[in-house]
């Protein structure tokens, strides 16, 4: 039990005593019995003496703290979708594994586009093989036709000795007219051999491509939050396999009034709790400001991240955000109990040391569950009555029944 859950326990006694008392009294005085005064009572009301419960102004630390509530999201949540045709021959993940960036979620048949792998890697070879022959051919005819022009040299000369005739010569002219030609179809071959290679080259990155996509895979680490796939299922391009998610930082977005947000900046701290009565908090920073207000609510967007949260805290889960704008160390502070409220004007009892009460008009700052920042009216080592103030006036006499 809290010293001040003490404290009104026995301020409740001390009214109940006193108010036994009272009645007693009553009941003797219409018996004949002698009467006695209410001045000559002890305890509780009857000698005019308050029991009150009182604790001290001191000074201490105390922070300003906006509120709001959000739903946590992940920093990246995907579909993952099958950019490939077939049916799923393997379900390696289940909702809830955590899963590495590029580990393979599920797998497809993938055996008939291996067969066409296969079939263009066996062209390519063949057409490899007919670039190589053409080349060769291509080389014998180069050399033949370096041949055959020496040797035209050489009778041209010849017939300008008068030791050949023209036609002999002119035969050797079309022979290297053929060869010439010869030259130009090998060329052309080889040039549609290369074709046919750069073809059968994308062709086969294709195959190999559709093949990869048969292995569904993480595109980043995260944690599976849904599994859409069955075993045995024929699936199409953009089927829904399994939702992704990383959970490492979560976000919440708080949606703030315009004048709150003034107060907000990036780097300040934030915590975050489940439960209104939740004692135990997560802590983040505020990671960004919304430049601008939203017209149609007047509120401001403030994203909070929040890095290697407990297991409790997950995508979707809707927490109480208090976001820390201001800190102070040396702020005189009183507990909330100590404050009242007439006439819009806040005001507490102070007690003096002869248990004097008088009534004190304050100005508050920031708050907090506990503790109030007082301003004005209250100075540190005050004695503020915390329970048993509703009734007293200045100048009453009151006793303490618990500190």
């Amino acid at each position: 039990m809290s010293k001040r859950t003490k404290a009104y326990a026995l301020l409740a006694v001390g009214i109940l005593l006193g108010g036994s008392a009272y009645f007693a009294r009553g009941h003797l005085a219409s018996n004949g019995s002698p009467d006695v005064s209410p001045e000559e009572g002890s305890g509780g009301y009857l000698d005019g003496v308050i029991p009150v419960a009182v604790e001290q102004a001191v000074r201490g630390p105390i922070s300003h703290v906006l509120t709001s509530t959000a739903n946590l999201r992940a920093q990246r949540e995907v579909e993952v979708a099958t950019r490939a045709v077939g049916i799923v021959t393997r379900v390696q993940v289940e909702e809830g594994d955590y899963v590495r960036a590029g580990q393979v979620l599920c797998a497809l048949d993938d055996r008939e586009l291996r067969i066409d792998l296969q079939l263009a890697e066996q062209r390519l070879a063949q057409t490899r093989i007919q670039l190589e022959a053409a080349g060769i051919r291509k080389e014998q005819t180069v050399a033949r036709l370096g041949n055959k022009r020496d040797e035209l040299a050489r009778n041209e000369d010849a017939l300008r000795q008068g030791l050949l005739a023209e036609s002999e010569v002119a035969v050797e002219r079309h022979e290297i007219e053929d060869l010439e030609h010869e030259v130009r179809v090998v060329e052309s071959t080889v040039r549609e051999n290369r074709h046919r290679i750069d073809e059968l080259e994308a062709e086969i990155e294709k195959a190999r491509l559709l093949i990869s996509q048969t292995s569904i895979t993480a595109p980043f680490p995260g944690r599976i939050t849904e599994r859409a796939v069955e075993l045995g299922q024929s699936v199409r391009v953009g089927d829904k396999l399994y939702g992704l998610a990383s959970f490492t930082p979560l976000y919440a977005d708080a949606y703030l009034p315009e004048r709150d947000s003034r107060d907000v900046r990036a780097g300040q701290a934030v915590r975050i709790r489940l439960d209104l009565g939740d004692r135990e908090a997560a802590h983040g920073l505020v990671e960004r400001v919304s430049p601008v207000v939203d017209e149609q609510t007047g509120t401001v967007k403030v994203t909070t991240r929040f890095d290697h949260l407990d297991p409790s805290f997950r995508p979707g889960a809707f927490v109480r955000l208090e976001i820390e704008t201001d800190s102070l160390t040396e702020a005189v502070l009183v507990p909330k109990d100590a404050v009242l409220e007439e006439d819009g004007k806040k005001y507490v009892i102070l007690v003096d040391e002869d248990g004097v009460a008088r009534r004190n008009a304050v100005e508050l700052g920031y708050q907090q569950d506990v503790a109030v920042q007082v301003l004005s009216g209250v100075k540190p080592g005050d004695t503020v009555v915390v329970a048993g103030q509703g009734t007293i006036k200045d100048g009453d006499q009151t006793r303490v029944v618990a500190d």
